[in-house]
Formats: C-alpha cells, sequence, structure tokens
C-alpha cells in the first residue's frame, strides 16, 4: 500500500511538472470517454435496460407477420377478439394483457390539457406485478366487465407528481376524461413508466372505456376480428421460453384463422386472397426491455453512433500512447539509471502504469461531466410532443460503472505498451549516448508512426461515414416534398376529445377557417385529417372502375380528408378537374380527388376525372365515389417512403384535424395569433403541435439529423486527434534528424529540399494510413447502407474529398516541424551534439 501511495504521488508530481503533456493527454482522453459515455446513457435506457416489473424475463410480446384482411391502426396490433383468444386457450402463456395508447382531453378544476392515455386490460397491473403508490390500480374483476361500464383512472407517479404535487386527497376526485366524467381511483407505483421504457403515458383507463376515450372510433366494434388495435403482452409458465412457445402459438393462431375463415367477413375473400391468410404467423418476442417506439426508431442509429465513437476513443488512446512514448524517451537516462541501481523492470511498469491511470482517471472524471453535457444537447433535440421523454442524462450507479470501467481499460490499452518499450534501455548505451536521451531507438519510432498510420486509418473510416450519413441528410432535405414549405404553419385540433358531436365540429371547423383566413398575415388556410410529413398514414384498399384485380395485386391507396382550399394552402397544382366545394363537406360524401401516380397507374393514357372509386378490396364493393380532380404528386409520410397513390375526399365529422396556414412569415407571434382565434372561439379547445411544416420535417428526419451531426462531430474530432499525433511524430522525427538535417544545410542543401525530407515521410505515413482505411472503409459500408438515401455506401466523390481533407490536415500537420527543420542553424546543432 505505502509503495502504491508513493508510486501516485510520484505520479501526480511528474505530471504537474508537465502541465502542456497533462492537459493535451487528458482532453483527449476526456473527449473520446465522454463521448463514448454519452452515447452509452441512450443505448442503456432505450435499448438494454429491463422493465421493472415483476420477473421481466418471462414477458413476450406477440405480434402477426402476413395479410390481414382489414384494417391495421398501428404497429404489432391484433384484434381485441384474438387477444381474448390467447388469454383463454394460449397454452404457453400464463397470462395475456393488452393495450392502447391515444391523446386525451383531460379537464382537472375547469383547466383542459392534452395528455397520453392508455387503454388497458384490467390484469395490466397485476399481470405486470406494479403495485399501487395510493389508491388501487385496475383488476379482471372489478375493471373489466362492463362494456363502458368502468368510468376511472389510475395516474403514473409522474403525473401524480407534477400535476397533483403528490396530494393524497386526489382519490376519488372526479376528473373529465374527453369531457365524460371519470374518478382517480389511485397512482401506479414510483418507478414504473409502462411498457414503453422511454415514455410513460400520464393516466391509464380500462379498455372497456373505449368509446370514451376514442370517441372518433364508431366505426370499430370490440368484437371485430378484421380491425386490429391493440398490443398484446404475455407471461410465460414455468418451463417456456420464447423458443419454445412459438409452435404452440402458432398452432392457435393457425386454428383462429381457420375458425375466422368461415365467417361471413371472409365470404367474398378470393381463392388467393385465403391461401395468402392462412400463412399468416405469429411471432414471438422477449419483451424484457418492454417495447418502445424510440427504441425501433433508434437503435441503428446509436448502434452506429456507438462504433464510431468507440474509433474516436481508439484514436485518442493512440494520441496518448504517443505522448507518453515521447515522454518516456525524455526519462531514459532516468530509467537506466534507476536499473543501475537495482530497480527491477516491473517496478519501473507499474510505476509508469500508475502515471496512465491517473492521467485515465482525469480524463474519466472531466469525460464523465462532458457527456452529462452532450447527452443533454442529443435530449434537446427530441421533439417534445405528447408525454415526457424518460431519458436522464444524469449517471446512475450503471453509468458511473461503464464509465470506471472504461477509464480502467483505456488506461491499460495506451499506457502498457509504452511502459514496456520505455522500461528496456540498455543502462550502459543509455548514460554515455547524449542523443539516446532526447531521440530513442529506431524501434520505438517505428512504433510511433504506426500508431500514427492507424489514426490515419481510423479518421478515414470516421470521416467517409460521416460524409455519407452528411449527403444523406442533405439528399433527404432537398427531396421535392411537392409542397412549399415556406412560411407554412401547422396546429391540430380535436373537438371530439372536447364532447363535440359530427355537426357541432362541422360548424366548429367552417367558423374558424373564416377566422383564421381574416388573420392579418394570413394568405391561406385549410385543414386535413391526416398531417403530412410526420409518418402517419391512413391507408386503405381501393375498387377502382374498369381496372380488374389480380392475385397478389397492391392495391392500397394512401388517404386523407380535406377542407376545400387545401391545395391552394399547400401550393399543390390541380392538374385535372377541380377543388373541393363546400357543398360537397357533407356525410355521405360521393366525391374524390386522386393524384397523379393514381391517376397514371390505373387509368393509363386516360382521363381519371368522371371515373368510379370505392373503398374495399371485394368483388362486390360499390363504386360509390366520383373522381372530381387529378393533383401533382407530393410527399404524405416522409422523403424515405417517396410518393404514393393517393385518395383525398371531403372532411367532414368531429375528428381531429391538422391545420395548415400559409403566412406572410413565420413567427412566434403568428403562431400567438393563431391559438388567440382558437380561443376566441372555445376557450377550452386545447391546441397542440404548433410548429412550422419545416420543423415538422425535420422532426421526421430526426434519426437521419443525428447521425449526420454527430458522426461529422466525431469525424472532424478524430481528424484533430490525428493531426495532433502527426505533429508529435514528426516533430520527434526532426528531433531525432537533427545533426543530419544541419550537416545537410551546412553543405549547401536547399532549404526547400529539407522541406520534402521531412514532408516525404508525412506523405508516406498518409499513404500507408489511407491504403488500410479505404478498404476498411469499403467493407464496412454495407452495414450503413439502410442508413442512407440516394447514395451508395461506396460513393467515390465522397473517398475522393476525404482524402483531399485528410491530406490536406496532415500536411499543414507535418509542414510546421518540416518549416522549424529547414531554419534549423547548423552551428548549433552540430555544437549540440
Amino acid at each position: 500500500m505505502t509503495t502504491a501511495l508513493a508510486d501516485l504521488r510520484f505520479a501526480i508530481r511528474g505530471l504537474r511538472r508537465s502541465p502542456l503533456f497533462s492537459i493535451v493527454a487528458i482532453l483527449s482522453l476526456a473527449l473520446g470517454i465522454g463521448a463514448n459515455t454519452a452515447i452509452f446513457t441512450l443505448i442503456d435506457q432505450v435499448l438494454l435496460r429491463k422493465l421493472p416489473v415483476t420477473h421481466p424475463e418471462q414477458l413476450v410480446m406477440l405480434f402477426q407477420r402476413g395479410p390481414h384482411n382489414g384494417s391495421n391502426m398501428g404497429t404489432r396490433m391484433h384484434s381485441y377478439p384474438l387477444y381474448q383468444d390467447l388469454q383463454q386457450r394460449a397454452e404457453p402463456l400464463a397470462e395475456v394483457l393488452c393495450r392502447r395508447l391515444a391523446a386525451a382531453s383531460v379537464s382537472i378544476d375547469n383547466q383542459t390539457e392534452r395528455v397520453d392515455a392508455e387503454m388497458v386490460s384490467g390484469n395490466f397491473f397485476t399481470m405486470l406485478g406494479v403495485k399501487p403508490a395510493i389508491g388501487r390500480v385496475f383488476n379482471s374483476k372489478e375493471d373489466d366487465q362492463q362494456y363502458q361500464g368502468h368510468p376511472v383512472v389510475v395516474l403514473s407517479y409522474g403525473y401524480w407528481e407534477s400535476r397533483f404535487a403528490r396530494d393524497p386527497n386526489v382519490l376519488g376526485k372526479k376528473i373529465l376524461v374527453n369531457n365524460y366524467p371519470m374518478t382517480i381511483v389511485g397512482v401506479s407505483q414510483a418507478g414504473f413508466a409502462g411498457i414503453d421504457p422511454a415514455q410513460s403515458p400520464q393516466i391509464r383507463v380500462p379498455i372497456q372505456m373505449k368509446p370514451v376515450v376514442v370517441p372518433d372510433w364508431g366505426w370499430l366494434h370490440m368484437d371485430d376480428r378484421r380491425a386490429r388495435w391493440v398490443q398484446v403482452f404475455g407471461r410465460l409458465k414455468p418451463g417456456y421460453t420464447v423458443e419454445t412457445a412459438k409452435g404452440p402459438l402458432q398452432g392457435l393462431f393457425t386454428q383462429i384463422r381457420s375458425y375466422e375463415m368461415t365467417l361471413p367477413a371472409a365470404k367474398e375473400w378470393s381463392p388467393y386472397s385465403r391461401e395468402q391468410f392462412m400463412k399468416g404467423q405469429m411471432l414471438v418476442e422477449s419483451a424484457a426491455g418492454g417495447f418502445s417506439g424510440i427504441r425501433n426508431s433508434f437503435s441503428t442509429a446509436l448502434v452506429v453512433l456507438m462504433s464510431m465513437v468507440g474509433l474516436v476513443l481508439l484514436i485518442a488512446c493512440a494520441n496518448v500512447a504517443n505522448l507518453l512514448i515521447a515522454r518516456a524517451f525524455m526519462r531514459q537516462k532516468e530509467m537506466a539509471v534507476r536499473l543501475s541501481l537495482g530497480a527491477s523492470r516491473g517496478r519501473l511498469v507499474k510505476q509508469m502504469l500508475v502515471e496512465s491511470m491517473v492521467l485515465s482517471a482525469a480524463g474519466g472524471a472531466v469525460g464523465l461531466a462532458l457527456s452529462v453535457v452532450l447527452t443533454r444537447a442529443l435530449l434537446a433535440l427530441m421533439p417534445a410532443q405528447g408525454s415526457p421523454l424518460l431519458i436522464s442524462a444524469t449517471p446512475d450507479p450503471r453509468i458511473l460503472g461503464f464509465t470506471l470501467g472504461l477509464t480502467f481499460v483505456t488506461g491499460i490499452v495506451f499506457g502498457l505498451v509504452p511502459a514496456l518499450r520505455a522500461s528496456r534501455p540498455d543502462p550502459w548505451t543509455t548514460l554515455k549516448d547524449t542523443v539516446g536521451s532526447i531521440a530513442g531507438t529506431g524501434g520505438s519510432l517505428f512504433l510511433r508512426k504506426g500508431l500514427v498510420a492507424a489514426q490515419v486509418a481510423l479518421s478515414f473510416l470516421l470521416l467517409f461515414g460521416s460524409g455519407l450519413f452528411v449527403r444523406s441528410l442533405q439528399n433527404l432535405k432537398t427531396t421535392d416534398t411537392g409542397v412549399v414549405l415556406d412560411n407554412l404553419m401547422t396546429f391540430q385540433l380535436s373537438p371530439d376529445l372536447s364532447g363535440y358531436d359530427d355537426e357541432r365540429a362541422v360548424i366548429f371547423y367552417g367558423q374558424l377557417l373564416e377566422r383564421l383566413r381574416a388573420t392579418p398575415g394570413v394568405v391561406h388556410a385549410a385543414f386535413a385529417a391526416v398531417p403530412i410529413l410526420s409518418g402517419d398514414e391512413w391507408d386503405s384498399s381501393m375498387s377502382v372502375e374498369g381496372h380488374t384485380f389480380k392475385d397478389g395485386e397492391d392495391m392500397q391507396a394512401f388517404m386523407n380528408a380535406l377542407s376545400p382550399g387545401y391545395f391552394e394552402t399547400m401550393k399543390i397544382p390541380i392538374i385535372e378537374g377541380r377543388d373541393f366545394r363546400p357543398s360537397d363537406v357533407k356525410k355521405d360524401r360521393q366525391v374524390a380527388i386522386v393524384n397523379r401516380r393514381f391517376a397514371e397507374h390505373f387509368f393509363p393514357g386516360k382521363s381519371a376525372v368522371g371515373k368510379r372509386i370505392g373503398q374495399g378490396g371485394g368483388p362486390k364493393t360499390k363504386l360509390t365515389t366520383e373522381i372530381i380532380g387529378v393533383v401533382a404528386d407530393a410527399l404524405y409520410e416522409g422523403p424515405r417512403e417517396g410518393v404514393h397513390r393517393q385518395v383525398f375526399v371531403p372532411n367532414w365529422g368531429k375528428g381531429g384535424a391538422v391545420f395548415y396556414v400559409r403566412t406572410h412569415a413565420a413567427s412566434a407571434t403568428t403562431a400567438n395569433l393563431l391559438r388567440n382565434e382558437v380561443k376566441q372561439l372555445d376557450a377550452a379547445m386545447p391546441v397542440y403541435e404548433m410548429k412550422t411544416v419545416e420543423g415538422q420535417l425535420d422532426e421526421t428526419l430526426l434519426t437521419d439529423r443525428l447521425i449526420a451531426m454527430l458522426s461529422a462531430g466525431f469525424g472532424l474530432l478524430a481528424t484533430l486527434l490525428a493531426s495532433i499525433g502527426l505533429y508529435g511524430v514528426m516533430a520527434f522525427v526532426v528531433a531525432r534528424r537533427r545533426k543530419e538535417l544541419g550537416i545537410r544545410l551546412a553543405l549547401g542543401s536547399p532549404r526547400g529540399v529539407v522541406i520534402w525530407l521531412v514532408m516525404s515521410e508525412v506523405l508516406l505515413l498518409l499513404a500507408i494510413g489511407l491504403a488500410i482505411g479505404i478498404p476498411a472503409a469499403m467493407a464496412s459500408g454495407r452495414f450503413v447502407s439502410s442508413q442512407l438515401y440516394g447514395i451508395e455506401a461506396r460513393d467515390p466523390w465522397i473517398a475522393g474529398t476525404t482524402m483531399l481533407l485528410l491530406t490536406v490536415v496532415s500536411a499543414a500537420a507535418g509542414l510546421i516541424p518540416a518549416h522549424r527543420a529547414s531554419r534549423i542553424d547548423p552551428i548549433l546543432a552540430l555544437r549540440h551534439e
């Protein structure tokens, strides 16, 4: 212990005597460790952690693959009757629950706000083993028996804390959920967010209250097997695993589908549709970590970024190892003296490793602080919509453990080789040779050059990757959306959640449009049922006049319900026919507008105006809707999904709407004016998702933006570190060849020749690094190709630009010591030797 403390004190004193070396080494390590810790913080909370429930390893998620021949309302959804079948008949599962997220308006003490609600089966809490913080949670006997007969609410702990300040008197309190009276019966336990580890609903309601939570789903009946709208999770019985449960569950699923083939809804299916329907699969996946939309969106991006920051840390380690080698050679006489006095090589290695660990610990501490800042910056880029994001930037024991382990490994990686190299000088040669105390041996120089070449290779890998991601993002952002995005504001309303019926909502929408169009600064205004460029979708099978359906043919079209004036507001040209008129807006709407892609697909070389279509794919589908216009193509979900066939119908009813307002200049003042117009009509109507459409597109491209921005930053950081390493090595080379260069200059060698002697070594190291980095980058391109858009993973222009950038940076790093070499005074150089 005494020896260790002495080594520690010695190491600290030595580093304090070399402040520049210490600062450069610590900052290099801090940047590498901080970047790794920040990305791991996100990976740990989004991808790795298990749910805080009873035996999370027993949880599985069930979802289907294959045609469903019905409506689908979300990711991995099932019909409610299928959930009941699984609950009652699934042999491998001890228990099964279902859930459905939905937005809701909650009125508390005459204050209305929009929250995220979750409809859950009565056994939701009991199956997960979640206890109440106060009051009670749902159970099947009390809360899952009567359709629309359980007007009760359980608050999340976070919502209880933020909205009610943990007031225990909240139990029994009456609130309005979508203008329907309900009673708060409990608060779920602290630490439980739900099935989604990243986001939590504020309230939970029994699924039997579906008509209240989603009042605009009047068409969807709980017993409809062709409507998929709930997610299903199960708990495996003892003795079953995910793999062993797949067979019995697939067998049950096949039996259920055979039964569904006998129902009236299947009578009109073609033989081909029946055959494909029976090929459907029931998939089983571990749900120990829950199910998260954020996880699905960012998992690949986080893995790519973790790989990149790992390379940055390797470059930082190589950089610090180079510095330590240079420092060790400056101490060769000291080492030789200590060896001559009887110190063992192991003792010297131990002491130098202590110095490395001190550097690493300091770098880890600074890196941990940097990781908090970087993580908060990343979280600030996330769209703040719906429920709050449950990802924390504050390090917890897991993050601290990761940083501690990374710091220890880093210290060993960059410290061991320099320590071993520096601890084996020949005392006799070193003590009599003054040159050795400055320059070191050829083997050590070879090692340092090898580290620099490796840094160049890794820098090329990172810069090339960042170039691909940046170009991909540029391609996405410059994709023609078909809509003029300049000065286009958007916001959303849900009158159905405020108790409006159809007629009242239609009047409200009409009055609001009039007010918006009369607002100063507003050019045009309209609304739609589905927001564009947000990833949302509403699609339907279509039957088309004169078109014969072929087995396996895709007859889907993306739908939207619009107000008159929508195309003028979005500046989408009407190619043929006319726009909707106010007289078209009625319950039994019988007119539609299609886009160019739809018209050219189903009516090639002909006019689509006057033709008839119908929603549904069966042979008995009625063609009751007349096409009255054709518009230019525009994006629906986002740039990656491209242009779809689209059908537009007049918007009528109480369903939620997204408004689009084109102004002279989009600003915060404009947003306040728009909010005020809504408030004038209904002060209790929540306005949400107020933003520019350009901002909406940025949110849709968030994953691409994160990868492009961070990879560019990491690539430039790696290049900076590599250039510092290259500069250090070339400065070392110049010092080692000082006598030789002095003689050359004394014999009349031009300064340009001396500069070339140094720069030729720089270019050699660059060439070796590129010879390694280019093939590695080409080989790794296939791993990131799925993240790219409009660019090949082996793009020669990006590769050429990266080579040029590295060449310029390397030349700049080598030119400084080369210039110094050309300014050596021969007399001073020879006298020094």
